[in-house]
């Protein structure tokens, strides 16, 4: 087995596509247009992929505006990767800390200036309309997620330059983060509606719901990926993590990965059976978050499996998303 398909990869619940899916696809694509991140490289890519559909399928129950804020931070998410790839700076950790600092800023509410560059531009208006929906709480818990995902982009950067090749367990670690999938978690919150309260949200059980559920979509993309990572020579992916310290074949890796991200998803319906009662407003609440939680992990394998299709026809490299991507 050199390759995972669909039929291998099964949740045992299912996922759901919002009406404005259609809309909203389009929408990006202006919003980034206008914004200045369409480059003549990146615009028939970004018609193809269709970010804005991932954005519907991750949050099928957000009202039209609250999707349109969610499917532009998921296409900055990616313009953001290809940029510093076209830039040459995301082999370099120092510039890309330079540019982490400016981002962080924004995101904390520092206008932009006219001598930013477009992404940074486009950050601020992302958070500028987040700021018309979402709490001062919720803010600071966005930007410390997206902080965590800008230092787990450097670590691999720094381990790019000095060809340092981790092991599993340090991967693994790192990968909680180098996908931004706690920063789109965040908005689930918006897209349902609901604001959980601090000891619901930092219950050791729902903490455990949330980490599963980042591994599953993580370790699902990797092991769609890793073509194009051995392909640019790439080490941060869990099958060639497995391969390189097990010293087993491509074959082997994939089994083990597959092994471990159906585990995880049995973890993932174990715990859910274990939250505790709070009370009924609390308990509906967090009812829809693991909803929403269930269909990131459907969103990310289906719209993956898209991509996957594109790479397999020649007409796109296979992505690795950035929140599942690098």
């Amino acid at each position: 087995m050199d390759r995972v398909d669909g039929a291998q990869i099964v949740y045992p619940f299912t996922g759901a596509i919002s009406p404005y899916a259609g809309d909203v696809d389009q929408a990006t694509l202006i919003w980034a247009e206008a914004s200045g991140l369409l480059t003549d490289g990146l615009r028939q890519k970004s018609q193809r992929l269709q970010y804005g559909v991932l954005a519907a399928r991750a949050y099928p129950q957000a009202d039209r505006d609250t999707l349109q804020i969610a499917a532009d931070w998921i296409a900055w998410l990616f313009f953001m990767d290809d940029q510093c790839d076209e830039a040459g700076i995301g082999r370099d950790p120092q510039r890309l800390a330079a540019l982490h600092e400016r981002f962080l800023a924004v995101l904390e509410g520092d206008p932009p200036d006219s001598g930013d560059w477009n992404l940074t531009r486009a950050l601020a208006d992302i958070r500028r309309r987040l700021a018309a929906r979402a709490t001062d709480d919720w803010l600071r818990r966005f930007g410390e997620h997206v902080r965590l995902y800008f230092t787990a982009n450097r670590w691999e950067a720094a381990n790019r330059c000095q060809s340092i090749v981790p092991n599993v367990a340090t991967y693994c670690a790192a990968r909680l983060f180098s996908g931004a999938v706690y920063a789109c978690f965040d908005l689930i919150e918006l897209a349902a509606g609901i604001d959980l309260p601090f000891y619901a949200r930092y219950h050791a059980a729902v903490q455990q719901l949330e980490r599963t559920a980042n591994n599953i979509i993580c370790w699902c993309n990797d092991m769609l990926s890793y073509p194009k990572e051995m392909q640019h020579g790439d080490v941060h992916n869990l099958v060639l993590a497995i391969r390189q310290e097990y010293q087993c074949s491509l074959s082997e890796a994939l089994q083990q990965a597959l092994l471990l991200h159906d585990r995880e998803t049995d973890t993932f319906m174990k715990t859910q059976k274990q939250l505790p009662r709070f009370n009924p407003a609390v308990d509906m609440a967090l009812e829809r978050y693991i909803d929403g939680l269930q269909y990131w992990i459907c969103a990310n394998r289906d719209w993956s499996l898209t991509a996957m299709r594109y790479a397999l026809s020649g007409t796109e490299p296979v992505l690795r998303t950035r929140f599942a991507h690098s």
